[in-house]
């Protein structure tokens, strides 16, 4: 595809795509960020990563990478309207595979070109839970990335902002392939 927002979108859409919050925060840094097994710093903490989607989107299955440690551990990855509104949720979903994408396969529906947040939480505060890539809080808030205290691993069905103040961005994100990564 030669200009975005012509032609089919891409296969996956994530916070690591050219449309998500991660673009900013490589420009912030002025430098790559490698992603690698990470710590999820609080239990239950749902984080919030702005994404726009150029095109109207048919999502098939949404995903995320999780870490190296998975036992005992559930996500719930969401996906919010610009004014917060979750319009889709995994639910508690135990992770199921070390260090390698997870699906999970919704009704398929199609999302309308326009802004959004992916969001992510996850029930274990430790050591390599999901994979991603290191960035300062300032990094993040200056990208629009935000978490909020939920209590449980359920994404709220509207979200609440605060200030972020964790390191990290995870791959997560949406796909309108049936198969493959």
């Amino acid at each position: 595809m030669d200009f975005p927002g012509q032609g089919y979108p891409p296969p996956f859409l994530s916070t690591y795509s050219e449309w998500s919050c991660f673009q900013e925060l490589k420009g912030a840094t002025g430098a790559s960020i490698a992603a690698a097994s990470t710590t999820w710093n609080t239990a239950n903490q749902a984080r919030y990563y702005p994404i726009h989607i150029p095109w109207w989107y048919p999502v098939r299955r949404v995903f995320w990478v999780n870490g190296s440690t998975t036992t005992t551990t559930n996500n719930d990855f969401g996906i919010y309207t610009s004014d917060l509104t979750r319009i889709y949720s995994t639910g508690s979903t135990a992770q199921s595979g070390a260090s390698v994408p997870q699906f999970v396969t919704p009704t398929a529906f199609w999302l309308p070109a326009g802004d959004y947040f992916f969001g992510m939480n996850i029930s274990s505060a430790s050591t390599n839970r999901c994979f991603g890539a290191a960035s300062t809080a300032d990094n993040q808030r200056a990208s629009g990335i935000f978490q909020q205290a939920v209590g449980a691993v359920t994404l709220p069905a509207t979200a609440s902002p605060a200030v972020a103040s964790v390191v990290g961005v995870n791959l997560c994100g949406i796909t309108w392939t049936a198969s493959g990564f």
